[in-house]
C-alpha cells in the first residue's frame, strides 16, 4: 500500500475513532446502562385516541423510556420478590403474612400503572411494536391482570367466595414476577435467549435420548421381567410359603413384634417397558439407584424371591447404561449450549453488535482486514 494510501486508512481509521466516537458518545453510554437508552415514539396511534402528538402520550413517553423509571420497577421487582420468600406458608392468618399482603397491593399497583402507562405509549396489539406483541409484555399483563383478579375476589361472598381457592392460586402466577428482570438486563436476556435457541436443537438429541431409554427399557424387562418380587419375611423365597404370620426381634429382652407376611413387587422394577423407563431414569439422576443395582444383582428365576449376589454379571448392565446416558448424553447436551453461544457470539460480530472495546480490537487484530488497516 502506497503512503497516500496509509494517509487514507488512517484518515478513515482517525474518523470512525473519532468523528463517530463524538456523535453517538451518548448512545454508547447508554448502551453500557444495563436499562438501556431512550426510545423514539412510535408513529402510529395509541388506541385510536393517542396519536404520536397527543400531549398526555408524549408526557407518559417521556416518562416510560427514561432509565430512572426502569430502575424503579426493578426495585419493585426485587422488593416483591422478596415479599415472596418472606411469607409464611404455615400460618396463613400470621400478622407477618397480613402486612405482606398490603404491600402486595402496593407492588401490584405499581406493576399496574406500569403496564398502563405502555399501553398509552405503545397501543395495545394492531401496529408493529405494540405492548402485546412482546412476549415478555404478555408475561407481565398475565401476571398483572391475574393478581387484579384475585384482589377483586379476595373479599367477595355467595357463589364468588365458593371459588376462592381457584381465585386465590391465580396469585401463584407472582413467582413468574423476577423473570421480568429478565427483559430489562440485556446480558440476561441474552442468555435467555441462548436457552431457548438451545431448545431448538435440544428436541432432536431429546428424540435420540427417548430411542436409546426405549431400548435400554426393552433389554431390562428381558433381563428382569418379573424378577423384583420378594417375600417381607427373608426366611421364605417363594410365594407359596409366603404366607401366615412370622415374629420380628427388633431389641433384645424385649418380647418380639408378630407381623403378617406379604408377596410384593418392589417399586421400581422391569416388569413391563413403562415401568422400566421409569426405573432407568431415576438409575440416570443418580439418587438411590446403588439400591436398584443391588436388587438387580439379587435376582433369581420368575415368582422366586432374591438371594444375595445371585447374578453379579448384570451389574455390566448398568454400566453400559452409564456410559451412554449420565457421561455421554449429558455432555452432549452441554456441548449443544456452549455451541449456541458460540453461534450468538458470531452473529453479533456478524451484525455489528460490538461495543467500543471489542470494535478496536476487530479493526486491529481482524485478520481479515490486516493489521491495523483495512483491505
Amino acid at each position: 500500500m502506497s503512503q497516500d494510501g496509509d494517509s487514507i486508512a488512517i484518515d478513515m481509521d482517525g474518523s470512525k475513532v473519532n468523528g463517530e466516537a463524538n456523535l453517538d458518545e451518548e448512545e454508547y453510554d447508554e448502551e453500557d446502562s444495563p436499562f438501556g437508552g431512550p426510545k423514539p415514539m412510535l408513529p402510529f396511534s395509541s388506541m385510536f385516541i393517542f396519536s404520536s402528538t397527543n400531549l398526555i402520550r408524549v408526557a407518559v413517553h417521556s416518562v416510560v423510556c427514561t432509565k430512572y423509571f426502569e430502575m424503579l420497577v426493578m426495585t419493585v421487582i426485587c422488593l416483591s420478590s422478596i415479599s415472596l420468600a418472606a411469607e409464611d406458608p404455615v400460618d396463613e392468618d400470621s400478622s407477618r403474612n397480613h402486612i405482606l399482603q398490603y404491600m402486595d397491593y402496593c407492588f401490584t399497583g405499581v406493576f399496574a400503572c406500569e403496564m398502563l402507562l405502555k399501553l398509552i405509549d405503545q397501543g395495545i396489539i394492531l401496529h408493529r411494536g405494540s405492548y402485546c406483541r412482546d412476549f415478555w409484555n404478555v408475561l407481565d399483563g398475565i401476571v398483572v391482570i391475574c393478581a387484579l383478579f384475585a384482589f377483586a375476589f379476595a373479599g367477595s361472598g355467595g357463589a364468588a367466595g365458593k371459588n376462592l381457592n381457584t381465585i386465590k392460586s391465580l396469585r401463584v402466577l407472582r413467582v413468574l414476577r423476577p423473570l421480568k428482570t429478565i427483559k430489562r438486563i440485556p446480558k440476561l436476556k441474552a442468555v435467555f435467549d441462548c436457552v431457548v435457541n438451545s431448545l431448538k436443537n435440544v428436541f432432536n438429541i431429546l428424540i435420540v435420548y427417548f430411542l436409546f431409554q426405549f431400548i435400554f427399557g426393552v433389554i431390562a424387562v428381558q433381563l428382569f421381567n418379573g424378577k423384583f418380587f420378594y417375600c417381607t419375611d427373608a426366611t421364605k423365597k417363594f410365594a407359596r410359603d409366603c404366607h401366615g404370620f412370622y415374629f420380628i426381634y427388633d431389641k433384645q429382652n424385649e418380647p418380639p413384634r408378630m407381623e403378617f407376611r406379604e408377596w410384593k413387587l418392589r417399586p421400581f422394577n422391569y416388569d413391563n417397558t413403562i415401568n422400566a423407563m421409569l426405573t432407568l431414569f431415576v438409575v440416570t439422576t443418580g439418587e438411590g439407584w446403588p439400591g436398584i443395582r443391588q436388587n438387580s444383582m439379587d435376582t433369581t428365576e420368575e415368582d422366586q424371591g432374591p438371594s444375595p449376589f445371585f447374578r453379579v454379571e448384570v451389574s455390566l448392565f448398568y454400566v453400559m447404561f452409564f456410559i451412554v446416558f449420565p457421561f455421554f448424553f449429558v455432555n452432549i447436551f452441554v456441548a449443544l449450549i456452549i455451541i449456541t453461544f458460540q453461534e450468538q457470539g458470531e452473529a453479533e460480530l456478524s451484525e455489528g453488535d460490538l461495543d467500543k472495546n471489542q470494535v478496536c480490537l476487530h479493526y486491529f487484530f481482524c485478520p481479515e482486514t490486516g493489521f491495523g488497516f483495512f483491505k
